[in-house]
């Protein structure tokens, strides 16, 4: 018997790959690693050292050993056909044992947020029984006599108590046990988890950022919370300036992502709960979350979907047939040449269309906005001036909005109000001087267009037909 099974009383042999098999419970906890880049740097070692700390195994009903230490050690040495691998052989009296073995053995391997939560999972499913055999145990406790306690016992069963309730807490005892934390931080990873596990978008963006290691669980979670400021306390502004901020709460990082506030605003006045909602343009998502804490029903697309929740459609051949009848579309497009840059690489959309191209995309998408929304309903476009590129020869600006108005018009919507949406800025300081040194302004004018469609049929003003772009 070798120096490491002698230390440890537990044999180790060498065993034949095909007698191997992986543990379920490894792969559905920390994943397949196989195309890893960490296991080609593993391969690399093996072939030149060896394998330097054996496999541990534990043997099967069918003359097998499941793995449950040494995966990708494993996986490195079918990669470089090795016969054998050498293998310390141990025995467990249940199968839960086995399986606190496999998560043991990981605990001080680097591990994602997502890997950490499910070891969290099984860790609470098996801390359940413990966790009511201490609830009753306390019970029974509090129903015994006690003898009358001095102030020193008082103090000092004060302490124990509230070491036992805190060493007891099966989110103390879990937080611990996958190194996440207090359970303070635990509860609010654990809020994150199960919200994306019901399939919210945000939080599956979130746990991707926290597994990334571009997030940490105190942010993630303060987005998650700040997702009720819509529902609780909400307090709309009565004027038609709405100077509204950025809030990572709602959407996905996306290009010419707007404020949440604009949309709540927005549902707030032309909107009733439960009304249908249409986002042909809905980029990283804002107006489906928005929606959901507001009440509304939401169906969302996008040219080139960054969630699962956004369904593939190019808006310039119309309408998706479910959308029909629609109480309202808000649609935030990215105008004419001016975000083109942002989505450079994907699908062209009309940001790299023609200054004619955009113009007639107006016309098109007002006509299909009004075939699909219900009599009554109102669409809302969102439309920004153009300062500072591709301006037409002898112009200072382009006023989309105007423009915008005039397709609507045409169309055969009706005005119902004009809101001014400033950009919050975003300018660098070198661009602020840059501006100032040069006499220019800085574009921030942004408008929010509402119109209606009329109940029953109104004829076009007949000077509306005429109003055209440059």
């Amino acid at each position: 018997m070798n120096d490491l099974a002698e230390a440890t009383g537990h044999v180790v042999v060498p065993l034949t790959l095909g007698l191997l098999t992986a543990n379920p419970l490894s792969g559905s906890v920390y994943g397949p690693e196989a195309d890893s880049s960490e296991l080609a740097g593993l391969c690399e070692s093996i072939a030149s050292q060896g394998i330097l700390v054996p496999l541990v195994v534990s043997p099967g009903p069918q003359g097998d050993y499941e793995i449950i230490s040494g995966h990708r050690r494993w996986m490195s040495a079918q990669r470089l056909g090795l016969a054998e691998v050498p293998c310390e052989v141990r025995r467990y009296p249940s199968r839960l044992a086995l399986e606190r073995a496999v998560l043991e053995y990981n605990r001080y391997r680097r591990k994602t947020f997502s890997q950490m939560m499910r070891e969290a999972d099984l860790l609470e499913r098996w801390e359940k029984p413990a966790a009511r055999s201490r609830r009753l145990g306390n019970l029974k406790g509090e129903t015994r006599p006690q003898p009358p306690e001095t102030p020193a016992d008082a103090s000092s069963s004060t302490d124990r108590r509230n070491s036992d309730d805190r060493t007891g807490r099966t989110d103390f005892r879990v937080a611990q046990a996958i190194g996440i934390g207090g359970k303070d931080l635990y509860r609010q990873a654990r809020a994150i988890w199960v919200a994306a596990g019901q399939g919210d978008e945000r939080a599956r963006h979130a746990v991707r950022g926290l597994d990334a290691q571009t997030k940490t669980i105190h942010s993630a979670y303060k987005d998650l919370r700040r997702r009720t400021r819509f529902t609780t306390g909400f307090r709309p502004t009565p004027y038609d300036v709405w100077a509204f901020r950025h809030d990572p709460a709602y959407g996905v990082p996306h290009p010419g992502s707007i404020p949440p506030g604009i949309v709540a605003h927005l549902l707030h006045y032309y909107t009733e709960p439960a009304a249908l909602v249409v986002d042909p343009m809905a980029g990283g998502g804002t107006t489906l979350d928005v929606c959901a804490a507001m009440g509304r029903r939401c169906l969302a697309y996008d040219l080139s979907p960054v969630r699962d929740d956004v369904h593939k459609h190019d808006v310039r051949i119309g309408f998706p047939p479910e959308s029909s009848e629609c109480d309202l579309i808000f649609c935030d497009p990215p105008y004419f040449s001016m975000l083109s840059h942002a989505y450079a690489g994907g699908a062209a959309d009309v940001s790299t269309d023609t200054l004619a191209g955009w113009l007639a995309f107006l016309d098109q998408f007002a006509r299909a906005a009004h075939a699909t929304l219900k009599p009554g309903g109102v669409l809302a476009l969102l439309l920004a001036n153009q300062t500072e590129k591709d301006l037409p020869r002898g112009f200072g600006y382009l006023d989309h909005a105007f423009y915008g108005l005039s397709a609507l018009l045409r169309a055969g919507f009706l005005p119902e109000r004009r809101v001014s949406c400033p950009m919050s800025g975003g300018y660098q300081p070198q661009q602020v001087q840059k501006a100032r040194a040069e006499g220019r302004l800085l574009g921030l004018v942004r408008d929010l267009l509402i119109v209606r469609k009329p109940v029953l049929p109104q004829p076009v003003h007949p000077d509306f037909s005429r109003w055209t772009g440059p």
